[in-house]
């Protein structure tokens, strides 16, 4: 048996499947819910640590799918996918330098 994956001809359905992906996703949801509640109750600037570590944890995970999926379009030779997930990733990887750096605000 092979472990290089057979491209997808053309009209047929990906065998992508999130066999692992939905319960981690569900996992970490519930992660973040209960450390922005510890966020909300920890006072001063341990709390607002806290509480950028979660925005970072929610925006992140999105990103993390798109990754993950490119990563697998990568598997199944799928270029179209693979391009538009890499060009998602390039824009929000730029607009966060943009924002680090200051520009356009």
């Amino acid at each position: 048996m092979s472990a290089e994956r057979e491209p997808i001809p053309p009209g047929a359905v990906s065998t992508i499947r999130g066999r692992w992906q939905r319960p981690a996703l569900e996992l970490v949801s519930k992660a973040v819910l209960a450390v922005s509640v510890v966020a909300v109750l920890v006072p001063g600037a341990v709390g607002r640590a806290i509480g950028v570590a979660v925005v970072a944890a929610i925006v992140a995970a999105p990103l993390l799918r798109v990754a993950w999926l490119v990563f697998r379009w990568t598997q199944e030779r799928d270029r179209r996918f693979v391009i538009t997930g890499l060009a998602l990733l390039g824009v929000v990887g730029t607009g966060a330098v943009l924002a680090a750096l200051g520009i356009g605000s």
